[in-house]
């Protein structure tokens, strides 16, 4: 059994889903952190993501990303146009997220891969700074959602 922490915080204001992960996740926690996510009160198919794989150690292949896509366009719950913000610094992180990025073309997402905070912020176009989204992981590195 792999050790993962994932965690979540919904900020409506700024149309925005923030992921922060760390440790070992394969597919099947990944999956299930998900599926929670979509099942929040506060989930809108409309929000886009920022995600911080900066401590992650992945632990998927290219094959279960190509199934995690084809299993997500099963999902009309989440089918809209989006962006979503990949925030990396190993190549075990640039990896699955470049190969998630070619793969989930049908899925109207909008993926780029980004080193720091405040580029991924100015991608998104949103009205935060790097030191709040910094409180932010902060404060989802405290606990589990």
């Amino acid at each position: 059994m792999l050790t993962s922490k994932s965690s979540y915080k919904i900020l409506p204001d700024h149309n925005l889903i923030v992921e922060y992960h760390e440790k070992k996740i394969d597919i099947h926690s990944y999956s299930t952190f998900k599926l929670k996510i979509i099942e929040d009160p506060l989930y809108s198919k409309h929000l886009n993501y920022i995600i911080n794989f900066k401590n992650v150690d992945f632990k998927i292949s290219p094959n279960e990303i190509e199934e995690y896509v084809v299993d997500l366009k099963k999902l009309s719950s989440i089918l809209v146009k989006k962006k979503l913000a990949f925030i990396t610094r190993t190549p075990n992180q640039i990896v699955p997220a470049t190969l998630y990025k070619m793969k989930q073309n049908e899925l109207n997402q909008a993926v780029e891969i980004f080193s720091t905070y405040e580029s991924a912020i100015n991608w998104l176009k949103i009205d935060l700074t790097p030191n709040e989204l910094d409180e932010v992981y902060k404060e989802l590195k405290c606990f589990n959602h």
